[in-house]
C-alpha cells in the first residue's frame, strides 16, 4: 500500500512554482512499460499545456481534478475551437476522458489546480504528443 500525504502534494506545488512550464508531476506508476500510467500533476495559474492530440490507438487518457479548476479546449482539425470546457471546482465537470486524436489544449485557471491523470500504457516518448501544424 502506498499513501500520499498533503505534505507529498504540497511539495509538488513548490516544485511547480519553480518550473518554467508553472507545472510538475508525480509519476506513480514504475515504468513506462505499465499497463496503466497514472499520475498526479501540479499546475499553478498561467500553466498552459499547447493544443496537441495522441496517434496511438491506445492513448486516451483521463484528466481527474481534485483541487482547482482548469480550462479544456478542444479543436477541430483546422485548429479552430470546438469546444471549451471548465473542469473542476465549483464546474459541473470534475473529469473528463479524452479519445485518441482528439485535439486539445488544459490551461490552469485558479491559482493551483491538482489533477491524476490515468492512461493506458506503455508510453511511448517518441509518441507522447502531436502538435497539429496551423
Amino acid at each position: 500500500m502506498r499513501f500520499f500525504s498533503s505534505m507529498q502534494l504540497e511539495s509538488l506545488f513548490q516544485q511547480a512554482e519553480l518550473s518554467p512550464r508553472k507545472r510538475t508531476n508525480l509519476n506513480l506508476h514504475t515504468s513506462f512499460n505499465d499497463k496503466v500510467q497514472r499520475l498526479y500533476i501540479a499546475m499553478i495559474k498561467g500553466s498552459y499545456v499547447e493544443p496537441h492530440y495522441h496517434v496511438l490507438a491506445h492513448q486516451w487518457e483521463m484528466f481527474l481534478v481534485l483541487q482547482g479548476e482548469i480550462h479544456l479546449k478542444l479543436y477541430n482539425a483546422d485548429g479552430t475551437v470546438k469546444e471549451s470546457i471548465l473542469v473542476g471546482d465549483g464546474c459541473d465537470i470534475q473529469s473528463i476522458e479524452l479519445h485518441p486524436y482528439d485535439i486539445h489544449s488544459v490551461e490552469c485557471m485558479s491559482d493551483r489546480a491538482l489533477l491524476v491523470e490515468i492512461k493506458e500504457g506503455p508510453f511511448k516518448p517518441e509518441f507522447a504528443k502531436v502538435f497539429p501544424k496551423w
